[in-house]
């Protein structure tokens, strides 16, 4: 510090009462630092790092070329900056006394710029209004409010408003691992209570979902304690698909699963206890109705449950826990879909299947990114139709019986058949689905299927074999394979056994020419499938089946919605 004046009065002073007519500071340097075992360097102990400074009056302060440096490795933060004060008598209003600084918090810019009215009328019984103005990179800060015992600042209470690119970066202002979101304005009635601050109806626009509610933050322990109650009248599903992508809008690209590192090791840093629901969810691609879940957070260990999601018929429901207490967090899903209508989730007026689906998926992954905890995924997957309704022409397709599916086809033929049950039970190891049971079973055609999905690559490779229950005049004896990319499979013929087939019809043919359709006759011998057997089976694998669902009897039939 180049010079330094400090003035205060005697008499009050004697009789242990501070008051500092003039606090005037040149080229003061200041150094704050916390390394990663905590520790820092300044003298106050952890009672009382969360309390609010209690400083004596002072009636003139001023700061000229002030620098501050701040190295915190606990929250990995880095600031750099230039702090200045000044006060003018002759400024009316709440400007005489203006704190302003400038510089650079983690790399983005800072400025702050805080003011009220002058100094030397400050009575300590009586508020004292400020108004402050933070922005630090795209987030912004705005409070107008009043301290309630001027130079006590443990107890204040302003109006504010936040605004920025994602919540997230709130982390470096205020300690809190909030999620990341799509841009948000959000305003709330903040009151300080010594450690405890409140948000008072916290009201706003995150993406295009509207978010109302009330939030505590305990300040008084090791780490912060969050807790609310937080609602959406309407959540659009793409602000909730930012949660996973970072906060980042969806990108162009041909991965379906976002690789954007999250931020889990701040997990480590909060503690929270905060419940959200959403009456509604605006969803171009689900039948979405509403959302709710409980959001706990104590240690680095994260649990939402529940967390469920309610659809026109039906729902998701089950837990999400993200334990971060290490470097590489691990993530653990346990999901059951309930009562969900396949025919809801089709677009367009024609639906080719119907029925109500039950699943469940139980799955543990490592990483720091939605890609890559699902690539290295291991657990188990299990979804079931107990009973529906089934394109009749598909269905013949999926025999492979040409001249019947055909001319269903050409005819423009859309009746349904019977779909008795459908079961498919993948065990995933490192990201892989391998099919351990794959059975659609149709009332003229029974399908049993194999093959994986590799979540890591993105990718599916199954082949589906249908066996027909009827008699079969041109039958080719290959199988149907879908195979590719998940966003854009391409199904196919496998052609190795309709070639072999092919060769046996002209050896046949070589003998007598009318033999040679031997070869393409089949008499339909396969039965159907015990749809009762497979239903316990995967009652046993957890999947939520109801009792009694195993007939088509009094399925919708198909058609236009």
């Amino acid at each position: 510090m180049k010079h330094g004046v400090v003035e205060f009065r005697l008499v009050p002073a004697i009789f242990g009462t501070w008051i500092l007519p003039l606090v005037s500071l040149d080229q003061a340097d200041a150094l704050i630092v916390r390394d990663a075992s905590g520790r820092t360097n300044w003298d106050r102990d952890s009672s009382g790092a969360a309390a609010g400074w209690h400083i004596p009056p002072i009636n003139r302060f001023l700061v000229k070329d002030g620098h501050l440096e701040i190295d915190d490795q606990v929250r990995k933060l880095k600031f750099l900056g230039a702090i200045s004060s000044q006060e003018h008598a002759d400024t009316p209003g709440g400007n005489a006394f203006q704190l302003t600084g400038k510089g650079t918090l983690n790399a983005d810019r800072f400025l702050a710029d805080v003011h009220g009215g002058p100094l030397i009328n400050v009575d300590e019984s009586r508020p004292y209004a400020f108004a402050a103005d933070i922005a630090d990179g795209d987030t912004h800060v705005v409070l107008n409010g009043s301290i309630l015992h001027p130079f006590y600042l443990d107890q204040f209470n302003a109006d504010a408003a936040f605004t920025g690119k994602s919540m997230a970066d709130l982390y470096y202002l205020t300690g809190l691992s909030l999620p990341a979101t799509p841009p948000y304005h959000l305003t709330a009635r903040m009151t300080r209570d010594a450690a405890l601050y409140r948000l008072h109806n916290l009201a706003g626009t995150v993406g295009a979902s509207d978010l109302h509610g009330d939030l505590t933050v305990d300040a008084a322990g090791v780490r912060p304690l969050l807790r609310g109650v937080l609602n959406s009248r309407v959540l659009d599903f793409d602000d909730l698909g930012s949660l996973f992508r970072g906060g980042k809008p969806a990108a162009a690209s041909s991965a379906l699963l976002p690789d954007t590192a999250l931020h889990t090791e701040r997990l480590r840093q909060m503690d929270g206890d905060v419940a959200y629901s959403a009456d509604s969810v605006r969803s171009q691609d689900f039948p979405l109705r509403g959302f709710v879940t409980q959001i706990h957070l104590e240690n680095g260990v994260l649990d939402l449950k529940p967390l469920a999601f309610a659809f026109s018929q039906g729902k998701l429901a089950g837990s999400l826990r993200i334990d971060a207490r290490s470097d590489v967090p691990v993530t653990s899903v346990d999901a059951r879909v309930t009562g969900i209508h396949m025919e809801n989730f089709i677009k367009g007026g024609e639906k080719p299947i119907s029925g109500s689906a039950e699943a469940r998926a139980v799955l543990t992954g490592r990483g720091n990114s939605v890609h890559k905890v699902v690539a290295s995924a291991s657990g188990t997957a299990t979804a079931v139709i107990p009973s529906g309704r089934f394109r009749k022409s598909l269905a013949e397709w999926l025999g492979i019986d040409v001249l019947n599916a055909l001319s269903l086809t050409l005819a423009g033929d859309n009746s349904d058949t019977g779909l008795r049950c459908a079961v498919a039970h993948f065990a995933v190891k490192d990201g892989v689905l391998t099919s351990q049971q794959f059975v659609f079973d149709t009332d003229p055609v029974l399908v049993q299927g194999s093959g994986s999905v590799d979540l890591g690559q993105e990718s599916m490779n199954l082949r589906l074999q249908g066996q027909p229950k009827h008699f079969q005049f041109f039958r080719l004896c290959a199988p149907i394979t879908v195979s590719g990319p998940l966003e854009h499979p391409v199904i196919g013929v496998a052609a190795g056994p309709a070639l072999v087939q092919g060769a046996i019809g002209l050896g046949l043919g070589a003998v007598n020419p009318l033999a040679a359709l031997l070869a393409f006759i089949d008499l339909g011998l396969a039965s159907n499938a015990d749809c009762a057997g497979l239903m316990d089976t995967a009652k046993a694998q957890g999947t939520p089946v109801k009792p009694g669902m195993t007939t088509s009897r009094g399925a919708p039939a198909l058609g236009k919605s």
